[in-house]
């Protein structure tokens, strides 16, 4: 790996306390989002996260501005009036909440043995947080911009980006720009994403063989726990929890509940046993004869992630993330031929692929400062993620996971490596000034 530059190390270490410092306040704030209240559309904490966001902005040097508590920014370079386009940097301030798998307090930053813990260090508070820094860092150098940037703080990506469409009514989307929210490389292709609920009506009183159905059940990850409660005795289930883009990396539990369902009687046991059959285990859909990939985005990704009993319904929710190249309604329509005539489908979520022009000027330039800096090879990739590159025209997710760092997001004992954070600080410094100056 290439000897990281002693003038950025220099730069990076004198304002190591300060740095942490920033970091630990903004992850003291636990920005996970609520009901919209007086002049807070995403809830209290995640407008507290934005305004400290833009206090800190304030005070290292930069100009400020926001639209309707939803979006915050920092400016640097020429003014708006000198130059009409601006390079931006979005990020997210809204982070998902906690259930109790952590071995630290996730609102209180956590640096033991070279790694940073806590909620929202590495979605997305550190990363957005370290281009700030690498803003900074180069303002503090009084190097002169050629052209503007924009770091951008949002604060409702997690449950769906309702901000950025807000943005976006007032200010016009960046020439380019990154979201630093995903994977390193560069990353210029996002998959389609659809999360369904299939509801099965149970008419024959079936049903009644199950007394209570519970568990940990949230769109944004596979379960490790849950509980079944059949003529009075529960059953436990236990297992390890995924972000619902890595599935494969969990030990789901929702496969062993089915299993143990699926001797019960009636249409009951034919919706589980249709489970165990149709999805089981798998994370890709094969019984389902989802036989689709490609070479842009390798094959279909299919995550099991609720089972739920409402009144006379049995429904359980899945979320597939198709490749690039594949349109949601084949799978969709796909799906349908594998359904009972008495199941039912409803779509919660729908987000559709996304391909970027990885020739992009400066995409180029980015993989090439990637490579550099990290000895890693910088060529392009695509995800299986939902980024904010979906939500505004022109940008790209970049970082802040290196390679090999998978289903770290949305669990317990959330990382980053100190030294990872501060890489790809020097990476957006390099990349900065590549582009701008």
């Amino acid at each position: 790996m290439k000897t990281v530059r002693s003038d950025f190390n220099k730069l990076f270490s004198e304002s190591k306390e300060e740095f942490l410092n920033y970091f630990q306040q903004l992850v003291a704030i636990p920005s996970v989002c609520g009901n919209e209240t007086f002049n807070a559309p995403f809830g209290i904490e995640p407008k507290r996260a934005l305004k400290f966001m833009l206090d800190l902005s304030s005070k290292l040097g930069f100009r400020i501005g926001q639209v309707d508590n939803c979006v915050g920014w920092a400016e640097f370079g020429p003014l708006a009036s000198e130059c009409d386009e601006y390079f931006g940097v979005l990020g997210h301030l809204d982070v998902v909440d906690v259930v109790n798998d952590w071995n630290y307090d996730p609102f209180d930053l956590t640096l033991e043995d070279g790694y940073i813990y806590g909620r929202g260090v590495l979605d997305n508070k550190g990363p957005i947080l370290s281009t700030l820094l690498a803003l900074y860092l180069i303002k503090k150098q009084g190097i002169t911009l050629k052209k503007r940037i924009r770091i951008m703080f949002g604060t409702n990506e997690e449950m769906g980006s309702r901000d950025i469409p807000r943005y976006l009514k007032v200010e016009k989307p960046p020439y380019a720009g990154i979201t630093p929210d995903c994977k390193f490389p560069i990353v210029y292709g996002e998959r389609g994403l659809v999360d369904i609920t299939i509801t099965e009506r149970i008419t024959d009183g079936s049903i009644k063989q199950i007394d209570e159905l519970t568990g940990e059940f949230d769109h944004s990850f596979l379960p490790d726990y849950a509980t079944v409660t059949l003529k009075g005795i529960q059953t436990v289930f236990k297992g390890s929890k995924s972000p619902s883009n890595a599935p494969d990396l969990a030990d789901n539990v929702l496969p062993k509940l089915v299993e143990h369902c699926q001797s019960l009687r009636g249409q009951t046991g034919d919706f589980f046993k249709w489970i165990q059959e149709k999805i089981g285990t798998q994370t890709n859909g094969k019984n389902l004869d989802f036989n689709y990939q490609d070479t842009e985005s390798g094959e279909l990704q299919l995550s099991f992630y609720a089972l739920k009993l409402l009144d006379n319904q049995l429904q359980l929710s899945i979320s597939m993330r198709y490749p690039v190249t594949i349109a949601e309604q084949i799978v969709l329509t796909q799906l349908e031929t594998q359904m009972p005539n008495t199941m039912t489908l409803k779509i919660n979520r729908s987000f559709p692929s996304i391909i970027r022009n990885k020739e992009a000027d400066f995409i180029k330039k980015f993989s090439k400062i990637y490579a550099e800096d990290t000895g890693l090879n910088g060529e392009p990739v695509t995800t299986t993620g939902v980024t904010y590159a979906r939500a505004m025209p022109n940008i790209v997710a970049f970082g802040p996971s290196f390679p090999g760092q998978k289903g770290i997001a949305h669990k317990g004992n959330e990382w980053i490596k100190y030294s990872d954070w501060q890489m790809m600080t020097e990476i957006y410094y390099d990349c900065f000034i590549a582009e701008l100056c």
